[in-house]
């Protein structure tokens, strides 16, 4: 008996297909896994995890850290082609920026893109010292209005400032003004909803 079931498992991977899973375009369409299903219908829908390293080559910086989760849109061929999901600062390392002492200044942001896509954003502040709440709060203030100020972006731009860099960047520049800022980091972006697509009468 133990032939017949170890002969079944077999046939049931024999009738699978491997899909190999491509990030979107704005990611260069690099390849980011494979997947095995009976059909393309079946690979829809699915997610992947890749790091910022592994996508770009560039270990550098806290792109090891840097994770991103993409779901699959459509199949063609053997190949299948993902797109945005979400994005999150690996948890080890958001750890490892804590210090006994000092303040966490957390937020989360809903933006809503030049070509309609809702983002949510959570950035995360820490400063050198603990700061009082009034401080907090004019930190949180800043933090909020540089992220909402780059809703004249498209998704693509908005999203590459922020894993890149530059959105925490002018954020600890602006922050800073108020108390001193040891770090500045995007630790989560989701994609709420995309706009819808223009149907074409004709």
């Amino acid at each position: 008996m133990a032939r017949k079931k170890v002969a079944r498992v077999k046939d049931k991977w024999a009738t699978k297909k491997w899909f190999t899973l491509l990030a979107p375009e704005y990611f260069g369409l690099a390849e980011v896994g494979e997947t095995p299903a009976n059909s393309p219908e079946l690979v829809v829908g699915r997610t992947v995890e890749t790091t910022l390293a592994d996508l770009t080559g560039d270990a550098s910086n806290q792109n090891p850290y840097k994770k991103l989760i993409f779901k699959v849109q459509r199949v063609a061929g053997d190949k299948a082609y993902t797109k945005f999901h979400r994005f999150e600062l690996m948890r080890e390392y958001l750890n490892s920026l804590i210090r006994r002492r000092t303040s966490k200044i957390e937020d989360v942001i809903d933006v809503q893109t030049a070509d309609g896509y809702k983002i949510r954003v959570k950035p995360v502040v820490f400063t050198v010292k603990r700061c009082k709440s009034s401080q907090k709060r004019a930190i949180r203030k800043i933090t909020r209005e540089i992220v909402l100020g780059k809703s004249s972006l498209n998704f693509v731009q908005f999203l590459q400032e922020c894993i890149l860099g530059k959105i925490p960047s002018e954020i600890y520049k602006g922050a800073k003004k108020i108390y001193p800022i040891r770090r500045v980091e995007i630790r989560k972006i989701e994609l709420l909803s995309e706009p819808k697509a223009e149907v074409v009468a004709g």
